[in-house]
């Protein structure tokens, strides 16, 4: 039977025929940003449950399922309730999304800008505070005393716009020595969260060490060991049914609890694009981490390189473990400074005969956490601004006119 090449293969949502629509191609088509059948609009009724919870957790704890947290951390529902409004109140928590970007038709660009010798701390300051102000930047980080002096992050779908709109405006300043580019290949842990991309069935596995568990309540004075069982837990990977306490969510927004559970089950646990997270703002407890950027020699395959990450990835240390694809790097990983043991990782991470440089810098300034504003110091504190460049081209050609 003659292969119809005018229709495309059905799609088939999860599992292994999510991408079976690639099946009429000789080869599957390369580069980033092609599930887009898989997509679900951020206001659709799937979001429900998590967008009602996002927009009441800062008055009402009651929105998370605290009767299993309770169960969990042998603590009092009350107990639990008043240390998570505290800790947010204080600005050292806060609840986050993590979409999976691929599925949206966005590439995740990733890129590393490095400063001359002689910049001034003024001329810093200014591209800093521009950073912090340009609102498709959705994760930017400031570092010091190493390789790079900035590693910031873009979802975009159209890499013209990601270069001429967000890096063109300040890359031919004189202070600027390079400007990097890292797409991610994989994203396959933030914040201790492992991602859509992690390997098997880590998916929404928290990845706090217990080194880091032990020594996080010893190097600063703002969260006690209680507080620290209490995000481990609301991290922890369970049903959504024990993540989010529906009747709550239900007598808040007058929708079906059934309804808000089924959506929100098909878009975290069956479909994979959306993984909560309850962020630990580590800039206001004084911690800073160490940033690995490795490559590999050129000569290793790619599938090696996966390997590589795979193993890397093992390590519960590492933070924040991303592949590259199309770059001068191929793996960003992350450890905290004050409670792992960094040059243990340094040397677990040089010990591959496939690694040809390590370069390093030390993370001491977070803008935000996706989309989240993370200044609170101007009073910005979760301020969310979701940019996309869908038409960014031709509104600034109307701006201009």
């Amino acid at each position: 039977m003659k292969k119809d090449i005018l229709n495309p293969v059905p799609y088939v949502l999860g599992g292994p025929d999510r991408q079976k629509w690639m099946g009429k191609y000789y080869f599957a088509p390369r580069g980033i940003g092609f599930l887009e059948p898989g997509i679900e609009a951020l206001d659709a009724p799937a979001m429900s449950a998590y967008n009602i919870t996002k927009s009441a957790y800062q008055l009402k704890s009651e929105v998370f399922n605290l009767d299993w947290l309770a169960k969990e951390t042998k603590l009092s529902r009350s107990d639990i309730d008043q240390r998570i409004q505290r800790m947010y109140k204080d600005h050292l928590i806060m609840l986050v999304m993590n979409p999976a970007t691929q599925i949206y038709g966005w590439g995740l660009y990733y890129w590393f800008v490095k400063l001359k010798e002689g910049t001034t701390p003024e001329q810093k300051k200014d591209l800093s505070e521009w950073f912090q102000n340009k609102d498709p930047i959705c994760t930017g980080y400031e570092t010091s005393g190493g390789d790079f002096d900035y590693y910031n992050g873009n979802h975009m779908r159209v890499l013209d716009n990601l270069l001429s709109d967000v890096i063109g405006p300040w890359k031919d300043r004189p202070e600027v020595e390079f400007v990097h580019l890292a797409p991610i290949r994989r994203d396959v842990r933030e914040n201790s969260m492992n991602m859509w991309d992690a390997p098997g069935e880590m998916y929404r596995e928290f990845n706090w060490s217990e080194n880091h568990m032990k020594n996080l309540a010893k190097v600063q004075d703002k969260l006690d060991e209680v507080d620290i069982r209490i995000i481990d837990a609301m991290n922890r990977k369970r049903a959504v049914e024990d993540y989010f306490n529906f009747k709550a969510l239900s007598d808040i927004s007058g929708l079906s609890e059934l309804e808000l559970s089924a959506g929100i089950k098909e878009i975290v646990e069956n479909k994979r694009i959306l993984v909560p997270l309850v962020f630990m703002n580590w800039q206001k407890l004084g911690l800073t981490y160490k940033m690995f950027v490795v490559r590999l020699f050129q000569i290793t395959p790619c599938h090696r390189k996966a390997e590589i990450v795979d193993e890397l990835s093992a390590i519960d240390d590492f933070d924040t473990v991303f592949e590259y694809t199309d770059s001068f790097y191929d793996i960003g990983l992350w450890a905290c400074n004050q409670t792992t043991d960094v040059d243990a990782l340094r040397k677990k991470i040089q010990g591959y005969a496939d690694v040809e440089e390590v370069k390093e810098s030390d993370v001491t300034r977070q803008y935000r956490r996706w989309v989240c504003r993370l200044d609170d110091q101007h009073n910005f504190w979760e301020e969310c601004v979701f940019t996309d460049d869908f038409l960014l081209d031709l509104t600034g050609a109307r701006e201009v006119k």
